[in-house]
């Protein structure tokens, strides 16, 4: 499994907070086109003029559910809920219940998702009006994997959901698991994309007109 090093280096002259985030995953459901929203996965406040932090990913996958307080939105936070581990090598199944213990239960592997994807599966003992949401996690160095993604779930409805392993880095004041308006960011984000490249590390770069270089190796 290949893991990935991503750093953040700060010339702009002045001190600076940066978000890494990442490409929403492709997700289908029987229902319909799902809106994907996209959290910030890794966080970096207040990194020095001449400063510099990292972040590894290592393509290991969760599922995640949450139950936040207002609807998914550019500002709301995800900061409980629970994840299980899947593979997407296998095609890993979690079913989502709201009956006794709310969370996923024991993954099916191998299980029915599409090739390198994974799939959860709602029940039907919750309601829209519950406000659950599912959505892809990952590991970004703290001691809960990090939300990176985030869809309403509906009851009854099946959901294939396919990473994409591809990075942007924006600078800005965030936190983990936070909803972000991709749109107010991408096109000043650096853009970081590891795949067909024999290249395990990138070197974002933010210099003092602003804009971002990235030096692969």
């Amino acid at each position: 499994m290949a893991s990935y090093n991503i750093r953040i280096y700060n010339q702009s002259l002045v001190n600076k907070s940066y978000v890494v985030f990442m490409q929403a995953p492709i997700v289908t459901s029987n229902g319909g086109t799902t809106p994907i929203y996209t959290n910030a996965w890794a966080t970096f406040e207040n990194i020095t003029n001449g400063g510099w932090d990292q972040v590894d990913y290592t393509q290991t996958t969760y599922a995640y559910w949450s139950q936040p307080a207002e609807s998914l939105s550019p500002g709301v936070t995800i900061d409980s809920g629970g994840v299980m581990q899947v593979n997407t090598a296998t095609k890993d199944t979690v079913n989502f219940t709201n009956t006794g213990a709310t969370g996923f239960l024991t993954p099916t592997s191998p299980g029915s998702a599409q090739n390198g994807s994974f799939q959860v599966v709602a029940g039907s003992d919750f309601s829209p009006l519950n406000n659950f949401v599912f959505g892809l996690a990952s590991d970004n160095g703290g001691a809960i994997p990090s939300p990176v993604a985030s869809f309403a779930a509906a009851p009854n409805d099946t959901y294939n959901v396919t990473p994409v392993v591809q990075f942007y880095v924006a600078d800005g004041n965030y936190a983990a698991g936070e909803v972000i308006d991709v749109t107010t960011v991408s096109t000043t984000a650096a853009s970081i994309n590891f795949t067909g490249t024999p290249y395990t590390s990138a070197t974002v770069v933010q210099g003092s007109n602003g804009l971002f270089t990235v030096e692969y190796n």
